[in-house]
């Protein structure tokens, strides 16, 4: 799971850094050959990813305090969030006595968060994060997106992704997530992720391949959906001035798609397709 990229070149928050990846490891063995005492052995380890993650928080932001991190307060904030998330799994876990979907639920989100937060936010607290240019069309946001979520999170060279055209797959072939703009605009984005990317995602991710689609990869996949959405946002409002925000992403269904903009890129590992609506206010 840890892998030198993540390392942001302070030892003490890398150190920890670490430590986190390799229970999320622990956690994912474990769900992965599920035994009788499983269910004690999840509620033992999320314990203590829940109480290491908040030392780590609690430590990590005392030190951007000590260096005049200029992000700290929003930073903050990340971590408040992400901590209410948990305690909101944590409930459900041990309401269901720590069933294996729930637990497969909460690690596909701990997985996609803390990897992309590790990657990219954290990035700038020791080292200067250059911000990208202001991007003129929506599909270049969505295009810079995309590259920029999978390059952090799948250790996928940004460059090798390329444009297609539409790829042809059937809807029931794939796993389609919905995202609803807010703000100054309205309108949606929809991601479309055939099965076989899922599968190839998962294991560039984790270094395990799932069997079959469940609970973990597509809370996996509500995860990466909001960050890409959030990110697309961030350009619009970069780029016009404007408040935009992005809901929590839903599975759906829809077959009637008129996109303004539409893009579908090669991965590598299999073809990604996102469609967007943007109606201004």
């Amino acid at each position: 799971m840890w892998r030198e990229s993540l390392r942001i070149g302070v030892d003490s928050i890398d150190s920890q850094h670490k430590v986190l990846f390799e229970k999320i490891g622990e956690l994912l063995q474990r769900i992965q050959r599920p035994e009788t005492d499983s269910r004690k052995e999840y509620a033992s380890i999320i314990s203590f990813l829940k109480d290491y993650a908040v030392m780590h928080f609690t430590e990590e932001e005392a030190y951007q305090r000590s260096i005049g991190y200029k992000d700290h307060a929003a930073h903050k904030q990340l971590h408040a969030k992400f901590i209410a998330s948990v305690l909101d799994h944590e409930k459900r876990l041990v309401s269901s006595d720590f069933a294996n979907k729930e637990v497969r639920e909460f690690t596909g989100m701990l997985l996609a968060w803390l990897l992309h937060h590790v990657a990219d936010v954290d990035q700038g607290i020791a080292n200067e994060v250059k911000k990208p240019g202001i991007l003129s069309t929506l599909s270049e946001m969505t295009c810079e997106s995309i590259r920029d979520v999978f390059h952090k999170m799948a250790e996928i060279d940004p460059g090798s992704i390329k444009n297609v055209e539409n790829h042809g797959e059937t809807f029931g072939e794939s796993l389609i997530f919905e995202t609803d703009l807010t703000g100054d605009i309205t309108g949606y984005i929809t991601i479309l992720y055939p099965l076989e990317l899922v599968r190839n995602l998962v294991y560039s991710m984790t270094r395990f391949r799932p069997d079959a689609i469940g609970e973990l990869e597509i809370s996996t996949l509500f995860e990466m959906s909001d960050i890409i959405s959030r990110s697309i946002c961030s350009h619009i409002a970069r780029k016009d001035g404007i408040s935009c925000d992005s809901s929590t992403p839903v599975i759906t269904h829809r077959l009637d798609v008129a996109p303004d903009e539409r893009v579908a890129l090669d991965t590598g590992i299999g073809i990604i397709e996102a469609d967007i609506v943007v109606n201004y206010s």
